[in-house]
């Protein structure tokens, strides 16, 4: 065996570059299998963790919409059998900011749950007992990461911090931060009654039409969730049982995947086709390495046939053949396991920043995790192995000392069939690439409204007050052409309401998105006015009208829109004087909404201010200012002040991740096919080498022996295209069915790809075939 050992080290030392192209493909792409396997194990296993995770759901009112009225709960408990516990979650309106003693004042985030929240959640208590720790209003539950940012080392049980430099809340209990595979993101948690008194409003816990909250149900073992969905909807007065016609009952594993256009702050959303994606470009790129590995180590057995008959003539059985050359497989590939392993924990950390990629460490470690992974690697070496193994060994001792033998693999069309599945791979991956940053870029530019030279200014408690001032002092600051008032911001949730009215006799009932705005906030984003007119600020007539957008007249099927009242509950009247142009206040990847925009006295919460310049400097400076000038106004609370645009590529992070991720891993692929490529051209030219000797001696030029030595190469590059394209254009719109909006799979995507396997191509295979190309023939003919 020690023999064994040496004689396998002294061949894969004595070929240095084949040996390195295998091992570096083969240990990146195991790199990428483990990342992808882990990650994707982490998302489909989400919240699974939770004991009762199989009979808790979530109460989906309606395709896409989580929201259900507080009130539901007290008429649950008292009327409906199989429930064992309803917990209702909600966020704050506002991100809270959190202050202790004297220390500066930090934004973090802040949910309202019921008292037995920790009783039907499985969270580990660091500090407190987690299971009454909310049965008091205005006790407050911590992550451990919030607590180091609020006490640094020291315990926080006990201890009062001051929320909105308002209200006192007491710490009652710590947890450990969440898992990564968790739907639920939050860092403090209080009991549901404190929102009485953080934010108070009389008819939130009376009425059917305040759906402020998430509401999760704990089932009975023995319930049918269907037939509990149907009981919900009863207990809804008559009047809004017609809207709930979809209500069902969400499995909490299975919330993840499920709501993806939900905007809702504490709460996590996936998308399963892009896990699922990410996959495939794994296995792709295994595939490729695995690929490189048969050709090239098959290209090379010709070293070994003698080898393996002098073997014979010595009496070496055939098993002892098989296993010796099976073992050189199994080590090469155990060894660029190891180093797969390595490129992980070096990657980790920055997979984790730059995209959506994230997994537990823990579990690469683990010994089912080990297990798998060896199993794999042992799978694979024996297939790559084991059929040139089977024919050297099982070939005439006479054959093998003549070199002989001949695998199927070394055959030219075994070959070609190879090298264009390879380009097949190349080519679909440079096409999802391209793909994947056109839809992107389409989100990003195609939303509607102006993005260029506008500062988001977010308002606080202490700045609400001081609109005025705060207008004031932005209008003196240089460059500052513009300021407006709205609740709209790029990636912030707008409020949902509803409104009754008549069309041709018809009662209607319409749910809309809704935000207020000042009148000039029509043209500093730039809208298109198609009927009516804007409303105005100074016009006291004016109050209460509102613009619009062609979505809300198609969608409740309003055809003479000006002068048309939205009758509301609790509120005015509103009269509709305008509409414009659909836009994308939401990502493309949502259908546009129907949208009514106020002219009202509900609190803006954003001030959008308008640059006159796009000079770099100029702009820097003016930012500088206006975050200077928000700390004077908000000394309390911190302001974040960023750029429309950065508010808007926010909305597309997900898609830039994914871009990323994709990219990324396309190009190692791409990388190790032009390895694989490149080693395959050095040994199809050393077979060749003694010919194009011949052919110089007898006056071939440079181009002639180049074109004969690629030719090949192009050719099946060219079979690899037609190949390539139908299976990539079946991806590509399923793909796209993801996004309501989307761009087009234009032809020169196409006509690109192609020509950049092309490239790819002639530049990996004419680099070897140039040195042979130019090289000495009395080098190639001295012993002929």
């Amino acid at each position: 065996m020690r023999n064994t050992f040496k004689l396998i080290i002294r061949s894969l030392v004595r070929k240095p570059m084949t040996t390195t192209i295998n091992l570096l493909g083969l240990s990146v792409s195991l790199a990428l299998v483990l990342i992808l396997s882990a990650y994707s194990f982490s998302e489909f296993s989400t919240d699974k963790f939770h004991q009762n995770h199989e009979n808790i759901f979530i109460i989906q009112p309606g395709k896409g919409w989580l929201y259900t009225p507080a009130i539901l709960k007290p008429v649950i408990d008292n009327s409906l059998e199989g429930v064992e516990k309803l917990i209702r979650v909600r966020d704050k309106w506002k991100a809270p900011v959190y202050q202790f003693g004297q220390n500066n004042p930090l934004e973090s985030d802040l949910i309202f749950a019921d008292s037995d929240f920790f009783e039907v959640f499985d969270y580990k208590a660091l500090e407190g007992d987690l299971k009454t720790a909310l049965s008091e209003p205005m006790s407050l539950v911590i992550s451990e990461k919030l607590a180091r940012r609020l006490f640094g080392e020291k315990p926080a049980l006990g201890k009062t911090v001051k929320l909105d430099d308002k209200h006192l809340l007491t710490v009652s209990a710590v947890f450990k931060d969440q898992a990564l595979n968790s739907i639920f993101s939050f860092n403090s948690i209080t009991n549901i009654e404190t929102v009485k008194k953080v934010q108070p409003n009389p008819s939130d816990f009376t009425h059917w039409n305040y759906n402020n909250y998430q509401t999760f149900l704990q089932l009975n073992n023995h319930v049918n969730k269907t037939e509990i969905a149907k009981n919900i909807v009863k207990l809804f007065p008559e009047s809004n049982r017609e809207r709930l016609s979809q209500l069902k009952l969400v499995e909490l594993s299975k919330i993840y995947f499920a709501n993806r256009d939900q905007h809702i702050s504490y709460l996590k959303f996936g998308n399963k086709q892009n896990v699922i994606y990410l996959a495939l470009v794994a296995m792709l790129v295994l595939i490729v390495a695995l690929v490189n590995f048969i050709n090239i180590t098959a290209s090379h057995w010709h070293d070994k046939i003698k080898q393996t008959g002098v073997m014979k003539v010595i009496g070496a059985w055939r098993p002892t053949i098989i296993v010796q050359m099976l073992l050189e497989t199994f080590l090469l590939f155990t060894f660029a396991l190891f180093l797969g392993y390595c490129f992980v924990f070096l990657s980790s950390t920055y997979l984790a920043r730059k995209t959506e990629i994230v997994f537990s460490p823990e579990l690469f470690m683990s010994p089912g995790f080990l297990l798998i992974s060896i199993s794999l690697v042992t799978l694979l070496s024996i297939l790559c192995g084991i059929v040139p193994a089977l024919r050297i060994a099982y070939s005439a001792t006479l054959i093998n000392l003549k070199k002989k033998v001949t695998l199927k693999t070394q055959k030219s069309f075994g070959k070609g069939i190879m090298v264009s599945l390879q380009f097949v791979v190349t080519i679909v991956l440079i096409l999802f690439t391209i793909l994947v940053q056109k839809q992107v870029d389409y989100g990003n530019n195609n939303i509607g409204i102006n993005q260029e030279s506008i500062i988001g200014v977010p308002l606080t408690k202490q700045m609400v007050g001081k609109k005025d001032v705060l207008k004031e002092s932005l209008l003196a600051k240089a460059n500052v052409e513009e300021v407006v008032f709205t609740q709209y911001y790029p990636g912030k949730m707008n409020s949902g309401w509803s409104s009754t009215f008549q069309i041709n006799g018809e009662e209607i009932r319409a749910v809309f998105r809704t935000f207020s705005a000042d009148a000039g906030f029509f043209d500093i984003m730039g809208l298109e006015l198609t009927e009516g007119r804007f409303y105005h600020d100074h016009l006291e007539t004016d109050k209460y009208k509102v613009v619009v957008n062609h979505q809300f007249l198609k969608e409740f099927g309003i055809t003479e829109p000006i002068g048309f009242v939205l009758p509301q509950y609790r509120r005015p009247d509103y009269e509709i004087v305008g509409v414009v142009k659909d836009f994308h206040f939401k990502s493309v990847n949502e259908p546009i909404a129907p949208l009514v925009i106020r002219n009202d006295d509900i609190q803006s919460s954003v001030a959008l201010v308008r640059l006159k310049t796009e000079n770099f400097k100029a702009l820097k400076i003016t930012y500088e200012n206006i975050r200077g000038l928000t700390a004077e106004l908000s000394p309390s609370f911190p302001v974040n002040v960023t750029f429309f645009d950065q508010a808007v590529e926010a909305m597309y992070q997900s898609e830039i991740k994914f871009r990323r991720a994709f990219t990324m891993f396309s190009i190692c692929a791409i990388v190790i096919s032009c390895m694989g490529i490149l080693a395959m051209s050095l040994f199809a030219t050393r077979q060749r080498i003694k010919e194009i000797g011949i052919r110089k001696v007898n006056g071939a030029k440079v181009y002639e022996i180049l074109a004969m030595l690629n030719k090949d190469f192009i050719k099946w590059v060219v079979i690899a295209f037609v190949i390539a394209c139908p299976i990539a254009y079946y991806a590509m719109n399923k793909w796209l069915e993801n996004f309501a909006y989307k761009t087009t799979l234009s032809w020169w995507i196409f006509a690109l790809a192609g020509v950049l396997a092309l490239g790819i191509a002639l530049l990996t295979v004419s680099f070897q075939s140039y040195k042979a190309a130019i090289r000495n023939p009395v080098e190639a003919l001295r012993y002929e």
